[in-house]
């Protein structure tokens, strides 16, 4: 059986655009349910509240926390949906595995809110380092070049900063937690991670034939 190194183009089974419209319906939802779940939380602190305190902190902030834990789960849902259409399309395997992860925590996430404790932490967890690796890996779908720098820019910012704790410990000794607090550092994970797939999206929905057939011909790298 031969690996498959990269994405393969099956021009038979050609999803991606549909997959490009699904991460940016998922992405921009998120984006917009955050603000507007920010905004109806009283006293919110963009650096100082995790976003995981919309929908999870007791007594729960209605309707913030409704809004927040559902545009997890449609993204989540979306997310995994997207990944199916990539494979079927002969995406890469390596980088759809990440994304699948990624999707599946995220849902998670808007089921187990804050308050499960350290069910909420674990699937947190792995949805930060999975997302990483996704953006990291993306390349491997035969995307340009601005695309491959930007896709690792953002893949390391984020994983930087989720491994940063374990460098320079919390609080105060963290450089990154001492300049933008708790919430801000979260957000400096999460948010390249969504920002990329939003431009992932787009990039997958607007993909040109000659292009498709310059970079999928043999396979890639």
């Amino acid at each position: 059986m031969k690996y498959q190194k990269g994405s393969i183009f099956k021009p038979e089974n050609n999803h991606y655009k549909s997959a490009g419209i699904l991460l940016l319906v998922g992405c921009i939802q998120y984006i917009l349910a955050v603000n507007i779940a920010e905004a109806m939380f009283p006293g919110y602190s963009i650096a100082l509240n995790s976003l995981s305190d919309l929908g999870g902190s007791l007594p729960l902030v209605e309707p913030a926390a409704l809004i927040f834990n559902l545009s997890n789960i449609l993204l989540g849902i979306l997310i995994v949906v997207s990944v199916y259409l990539i494979l079927k399309s002969g995406g890469c395997r390596l980088f759809s595995s990440c994304l699948a992860i990624f999707g599946i925590c995220i849902a998670a996430l808007g089921i187990f809110p804050e308050y499960t404790h350290a069910i909420h932490v674990t699937f947190a967890t792995i949805a930060f380092i999975s997302g990483s690796l996704a953006l990291i890996f993306s390349y491997r779908l035969g995307i340009n070049i601005p695309m491959t720098i930007i896709s690792i820019v953002l893949g390391l910012t984020a994983l930087i900063t989720l491994i940063s704790p374990l460098i320079f410990g919390m609080g105060a000794t963290n450089p990154i937690g001492a300049l933008i607090g708790k919430g801000g550092s979260e957000r400096l994970i999460i948010y390249p991670i969504i920002i990329y797939l939003t431009a992932l999206g787009g990039y997958l929905a607007s993909r040109g034939e000659d292009w498709v057939r310059i970079r999928f011909t043999d396979g890639y790298w």
